[in-house]
């Protein structure tokens, strides 16, 4: 059975900025995206997996530039089995609006 970790994260950053950041903290340290979900530009919830011994490393590396939830690392070992991480993600500059601006292309 695959072990969980819940993190809870914000930042009153710019969302574009801050989601490039977080996805190449996460293959910097060997995790992959497997779903996410966003709910207007106020939140993201992301899916990820990652080998037991790379977690504290990601943890440490989001740390640097969002605010986040403590884990609990006495469950943490330094192994190479998988782990499934659910991440939510707040963002102080949304305004529950999201809209993709697309350019007008001639034609």
């Amino acid at each position: 059975m695959q072990k969980k970790l819940n993190w809870s994260a914000y930042s009153g950053k710019s969302r574009n900025e801050l989601i490039e950041k977080i996805k190449n903290a996460i293959s910097a340290n060997d995790g992959s995206i497997i779903n996410f979900n966003m709910f207007s530009d106020l939140s993201l919830v992301l899916n990820i997996e990652i080998p037991e011994d790379r977690i504290l490393d990601l943890h440490n590396g989001l740390k640097s530039f969002l605010t986040i939830s403590d884990i609990p690392s006495p469950d943490i070992q330094n192994t190479k089995k998988d782990w499934l991480i659910f991440l939510n993600i707040s963002f102080g500059r949304g305004m529950g609006d999201l809209k993709s601006e697309i350019p007008d292309v001639p034609g």
